[in-house]
């Protein structure tokens, strides 16, 4: 009988050493997930800001061209008026003559240069924004010691702010960090960031389930105003 109650003993120690293994695994395995969800994350965020210096780049390289060519330009009249300075100079038994000249052109250039101007504001090409005659403004003032948006969102709610962003750039998907940043912008503290990335959150959940936009799968946090088979949520069944 001693024997049995050993055996006994050191079976229920075993079970007991397994069950201990067993939490010390199911803890790492929660822990690694947790991490592989942060990491996600990381790159969507950093593959979002990639993408968004990339479309920066390029603007500032074709601003930095016009730029260039505006220089350029500059240059050859410098250079202009400055022959004709030595012109005039060596040319100075003809004074009677130029004066008449240079006040024909003071009187002429005005007009040709406001027609000019005028042409140039009737072809110039206005930019397009986005249609937000239908996203309602507040229709009560904010709650004191609220976390302000930025001035052009400060008239509407955070979710509308979000929809009105969206529509600015419908074809982009947005990390949440990235609209906690355009919605409030880079000035926050750490713990106004986590005050406004809650806030935030919530929203994009609530529009979610409004049809509002989509959450794009394979993704943590990351959302987009259209719809894409495969890419993001489903849009929501009409009854």
């Amino acid at each position: 009988m001693a024997d049995l109650s050993e055996i006994l003993r050191l079976l229920e120690a075993e079970r007991d050493r397994y069950i201990l293994e067993t939490a010390d695994l199911e803890r790492r395995l929660s822990f690694i997930r947790n991490q592989m969800n942060v990491l996600e994350a990381l790159i969507s965020g950093y593959a979002l800001e990639e993408k968004m210096n990339h479309i920066h780049k390029r603007l500032l390289e074709s601003s930095t061209q016009a730029y260039l060519e505006d220089s350029l330009h500059s240059l050859e009249e410098e250079g202009e008026a400055t022959r004709l300075d030595q012109e005039q100079k060596q040319e100075q038994k003809q004074k009677q003559e130029l004066d008449h000249k240079t006040n024909l052109l003071v009187t002429t250039s005005p007009s040709t240069s406001t027609s000019d101007s005028k042409d140039s504001k009737s072809t110039a090409p206005s930019p397009e924004q986005p249609d937000i005659s239908d996203i309602p403004k507040l229709s009560i003032p904010r709650k004191p010691g609220t976390l302000p948006l930025l001035p052009e969102f400060q008239e509407y709610s955070i979710q509308n702010a979000i929809l009105i962003l969206m529509r600015q750039r419908p074809d982009l998907h947005f990390h949440i960090d990235a609209i906690v940043r355009d919605l409030y912008g880079d000035q926050l503290t750490p713990d106004q960031f986590k005050t406004a990335k809650t806030n935030v959150g919530k929203m994009l959940s609530t529009g979610v389930q409004a049809g509002m936009w989509y959450r794009v799968l394979q993704a943590h946090g990351v959302y987009t105003l259209t719809y894409e088979k495969g890419v993001t949520s489903r849009p929501l069944q009409k009854k």
